[in-house]
Order: C-alpha cells, then sequence, then structure tokens
C-alpha cells in the first residue's frame, strides 16, 4: 500500500504528539485526580470522520457512550454511518460524583463508572450500558464477589421469556463462546442476578439494553478486570445533574434523568449549587445559563459561575 506524503506528515505528527503527551493523556479513561478540591477530568474535542464511521465506534475510541454523543451532537444518525469529514463532539469531560473518592461509583443517569483504584491519586471513567426501562440495577451501596473469566451464563427466567417472545429458545446454561452475551469477563456484585460484564454488543455501550446488568466495552473491562479485587465497594446512584469546580470557576454536568425516575429539576441543581458554593467566597452564578442548561441535558460540563472574591 503506497503512503502520500500527506498521509506521512500526519502520521508523523500524531507521533510526535503522543511523545510529548502527559502520561495520563496516553489512556483516555485515566485520570489524575483534581487537586484543591476540584472534580473537573477530562476535555472536549472534536474529530473529523471516515468514510462509512459510526458513533459507536467513536464513542468506542474516545470513552465516552452514544448518550452523550448523542446529545451533545443533535441530528447525527445514532446506528448509520457517517459521511467522511462529519465533525464530531467528542465530550470526554466529566464532572466527579459527588461522592467519597473509594471504590467504584456507578451513575446510572449518565450511564458512566468511575473506579477509584486504592492507594492511588487517580480515577479510571467508563461509558457502560444499563438496564431496559423498569430493569435498573437497585440503587444503594454493594460490593464485587467474585470475577470471573470466560463466564458461563444461566438466562434468568425473564430474559428466557422476553427471547421466546422474539421467537429464540435460549439455552439453561450457555458456556463461553462468541454468542454468551457476558463476553470473556464477568464481575459478580453482592446483588443477586447483577454483574458488571463485557458485552458482545458494543452498540448498547451509553444506551438502556440490559435486563439490569452494567455493560463494559470490551477494551475498558479488559484493564479494569486485572486490577479491581473482590470486595472492592460499589455504589449505585442516580444523579443526572453534577456540579462541581475547576479551579476557581463552576461547572455543571446535566443529562436527561431515566424515565422512572422522579428527577429534581432545577429545583435539585440549585440545590447543589449551594452546597458546592459556601468555602469558595463570592461566587458569581449565572442563572440564566444554569435554567437553559437544566432543559438541553447534552451531558457536557458547562461554566456556570466563577469565583468572584476569597
Amino acid at each position: 500500500m503506497r503512503i502520500s506524503y500527506k498521509h506521512l506528515l500526519q502520521l508523523c505528527g500524531v507521533a510526535a504528539a503522543l511523545i510529548f503527551l502527559p502520561l495520563q493523556a496516553l489512556f483516555a479513561n485515566h485520570y489524575y485526580l483534581p487537586s484543591n478540591g476540584g472534580s473537573v477530568i477530562g476535555n472536549v474535542s472534536y474529530t473529523s470522520t471516515w468514510p462509512g464511521e459510526t458513533l459507536v465506534g467513536i464513542g468506542s475510541r474516545n470513552n465516552v457512550g452514544l448518550n452523550v454523543l448523542l446529545s451533545a451532537n443533535p441530528g447525527l444518525p445514532d446506528n448509520s454511518g457517517l459521511s467522511a469529514g462529519t465533525y464530531v463532539k467528542v465530550p470526554a469531560k466529566f464532572v466527579l460524583p459527588p461522592l467519597p473518592h473509594k471504590g467504584i461509583v456507578v451513575n446510572v443517569s449518565e450511564m458512566r463508572m468511575y473506579y477509584y483504584p486504592e492507594g492511588s491519586n487517580t480515577v479510571m471513567t467508563f461509558p457502560i450500558g444499563i438496564g431496559k426501562v423498569g430493569k435498573t440495577i437497585p440503587l444503594g451501596n454493594t460490593s464485587i464477589t467474585r470475577k470471573t473469566v470466560n463466564p458461563t451464563w444461566i438466562p434468568p427466567e425473564d430474559i428466557r421469556e422476553f427471547n421466546k417472545q422474539q421467537g429464540i429458545e435460549l439455552p439453561y446454561v450457555m458456556g463461553p463462546g462468541p454468542d454468551n452475551p457476558l463476553g470473556p469477563y464477568a464481575i459478580y456484585l453482592r446483588v443477586p442476578t447483577y454483574l458488571i460484564h463485557s458485552t458482545i454488543f458494543p452498540e448498547s455501550i451509553g444506551r438502556r439494553a440490559s435486563f439490569g446488568c452494567i455493560r463494559m466495552h470490551e477494551s475498558d473491562i479488559k484493564q479494569f478486570f486485572p486490577i479491581v479485587q473482590s470486595g472492592t465497594s460499589v455504589a449505585i446512584v442516580d444523579i443526572p445533574s453534577k456540579v462541581g469546580w475547576d479551579g476557581n470557576r463552576l461547572y455543571l454536568e446535566s443529562h436527561p434523568a431515566l424515565e422512572e425516575t422522579k428527577d429534581s429539576g432545577l429545583h435539585g441543581i440549585v440545590s447543589s449549587i449551594e452546597q458546592a458554593t459556601p468555602h469558595h467566597g463570592v461566587t458569581l452564578i449565572n442563572w440564566q445559563a444554569v435554567s437553559y442548561l437544566n432543559d438541553l441535558r447534552d451531558g457536557v460540563p458547562h461554566e456556570i459561575g466563577f469565583v468572584a472574591s476569597n
């Protein structure tokens, strides 16, 4: 295959850029925790597509789920190929959930998981697929009980019945293999029948598609699986809107609420802002922007205020 001079220059430029990137930037899902009480990580970027690329593929490569890609790029198709040169906003910037930096935090409305490796000053974060309407994993605190490579799957009765209605008769026991929906990695929780696992359906990451389990891209769980341990705490929360600081600037990241969730809306966002600001001096808030973002729900952190004085 011949490579044009222009293409060669592009490749050299990418290689040179990688050499000078800080370590954390080489891994799209791994960040140092912000200092001085900050809670914003990552960056928003843009990419230009190759012919036939899909948002699913772009999300897999850039550590974002289909949900936020669709919210940040209204009008783009969710499952068909894009025209060459289509510009796509990649919102790989996140406000950390307002919980202790410990163990695993699963935010179902955001469709994202955060993992704080013990003894480190870092956080790993991954897009996830969650349960269909009415099949969301129970909220609350649990922990990991065990991990399995190449798991055997015993389909629960509701899944067997659902597939039977589609004309599919599932076996009572499904061994490892390319048809096993758990993929090659399964992490079991103290919540019975609910797992964190890889998936043979990558298009389901950033969607409500499972019967309650947390689905991960295989490339993501392949990194996560070896380092997470049995006994690790897991907090399962539903926080559609998060508020956090980056230096002296305050950000709001707001996602659509789940269909079965009673969303506190603007009142809840105002309460979160009030909780975030008492110790930062006089903070000027753009309340018009707050109201707009409550309606927009694009899943991207936006600046809504700043510290005017200490």
